[in-house]
């Protein structure tokens, strides 16, 4: 659920220094005209001329009571809307598109803050207040990509030929939502590592919380040090990470490992909370939600960060992001109960307790039917190695996809990325020129069965495999594509 999206790849830089192709006729002159918009429900607060990354007009404003958004618009565009997600609970107005590159190749480009405001992992906001419940989760969106459309098209010669979304985390549930909810928004998603599970993922992250740390009293270090996470991390590349033909600290597919928790010696209590991770959260009812894979146990960005925690935090912060945003949810949008405790509570029935606030937050059907007949191609990504949103869940839901329609592999794709955290980052390859791969998809056909993925240390590529296929090594250069193969 954080911010941070997918970095521009190198090509993508390069490719940033030339102006959008198709731009001079549909340039736009000045900003002037935008501070003279008049929109029903919708209040421009501020319009500014900016020069960097690339000439653009910046327009800020509110949608019906709180919904914040911003929209870029470039000089020189290049004909299409490309809407940005947010991360975590958003709160402040986001656009994890531009992190992509999308202003300098000359799309318009919006971001919204939801509906509400918040620093860090905050959820009070949504206390007893369903309007911005549902803001957040999904309508802001979809008000925001009418109203940023509909201003472009008074801004430009035309209308957008072509929309788009990209998102990563909660900005990946954004996206599925999109495709589900409002399939005619957009003609292009892109999902990275969606939480499109809300409630699941919440199950999990409590039931993980409640091992790091069992009373809430005391959040003064989680029971797994560093020095624990660094012996299972390196307990289980010994036990799998040749199982794929090649020792490079990467596991190609974390399915294939068997490794036992239990044989670590370490006391019974530290091997339940690794199996808690591992197995994922059950009751009585049976399995809620999908464990985490193995991988990343001890990579920064990984376990530390989001399932164990840390001692060592700034003032006020939550001890780990999976206790904060865990708590949270709890307290403010299923409870509502801001004294809620997670020591004695029951995962008995947690779906159904979650059934209300899993109406607006969870983006879990596979019925893509309307998105698809409109054209509409949905593109998910997400790294094995991922400790904040399990990559089984996205194979769970691509599976389901898959089986309500079989025809719906012509038009989503879900590709997995080997030792890469959440959203980026890690060992594993993860530099992808998503933007252009989202092109040719849409606009020429080319449904993406490899992708070449760039490591952001030490050089050299690898390709992921559209599932269910995976890289087989052949032998070779690690780090030269040419050394692998989809099967």
């Amino acid at each position: 659920m954080r911010t941070v999206f997918v970095a521009t790849t190198l090509a993508t830089l390069a490719s940033l220094t030339a102006g959008p192709a198709g731009a001079t006729e549909n340039s736009a002159a000045t900003c002037d005209d935008l501070g003279d918009l008049r929109l029903a429900d919708t209040t421009i607060t501020v319009v500014e001329s900016v020069k960097a990354p690339v000439e653009h007009c910046k327009l800020t404003g509110t949608i019906g009571r709180e919904i914040g958004f911003s929209l870029w618009l470039p000089m020189e565009w290049n004909g299409k809307f490309i809407m940005g997600g947010g991360g975590g609970f958003v709160g402040n107005i986001q656009n994890q598109a531009l992190g992509l590159g999308v202003l300098q190749r000359g799309y318009a480009t919006a971001g919204t803050d939801t509906g509400h405001s918040n620093k860090g992992i905050d959820g009070s906001w949504a206390l007893n207040n369903p309007e911005r419940l549902v803001n957040y989760g999904h309508l802001a969106v979809h008000r925001v990509t009418e109203v940023a459309k509909h201003i472009v098209e008074q801004h430009y010669p035309s209308a957008p030929t072509r929309s788009y979304f990209a998102g990563c985390s909660n900005g990946g549930r954004q996206a599925m939502m999109s495709a589900q909810r409002y399939p005619k928004d957009f003609d292009m998603i892109l999902a990275g590592a969606p939480a499109h599970d809300f409630a699941g993922t919440a199950a999990a992250f409590v039931n993980v919380t409640r091992h790091m740390y069992p009373s809430m009293d005391d959040l003064s270090a989680p029971l797994l040090t560093p020095e624990d996470q660094q012996t299972l991390a390196k307990a289980v590349l010994a036990r799998c990470d040749a199982r794929d033909g090649l020792e490079d600290g990467i596991l190609n597919d974390p399915r294939d490992c068997d490794f036992d928790p239990g044989t670590l010696d370490l006391p019974p209590e530290k091997i339940a909370a690794i199996r808690a991770i591992y197995d994922g959260p059950s009751s009585r009812d049976g399995q809620i939600h999908v464990g985490w894979p193995f991988g990343g146990e001890d990579e920064p960005g990984g376990w530390g960060s989001w399932l164990v925690g840390s001692a060592l935090r700034p003032p006020g912060a939550p001890p780990s992001s999976a206790f904060g945003f865990s708590v949270e949810v709890m307290r403010h949008m299923v409870e509502h109960d801001p004294e809620w405790r997670y020591e004695d509570f029951d995962l008995g029935g947690f779906r159904h307790r979650f059934r209300t606030a899993g109406a607006t937050l969870n983006a879990t059907d596979p019925d893509l039917d309307d998105f698809r007949d409109n054209g509409g191609k949905l593109l998910i990504y997400h790294g094995w190695s991922d400790a904040a949103l399990s990559a089984l869940a996205s194979i769970e839901y691509i599976d389901a996809v898959y089986a309500r329609d079989e025809s719906a592999r012509d038009d989503v794709r879900l590709f997995l990325m080997p030792g890469v955290l959440h959203c980026a980052g890690g060992p594993g390859p993860w530099m992808v020129d998503l933007i252009e791969v989202a092109e040719r998809w849409d606009e020429g056909g080319d449904a993406p069965d490899v992708l070449t993925a760039r490591f952001s240390q030490g050089g050299g590529a690898r390709p992921l495999c559209a599932y269910p296929k995976r890289a087989i090594y052949l032998g070779g250069d690690g780090r030269d594509p040419s050394s692998f193969e989809c099967r």
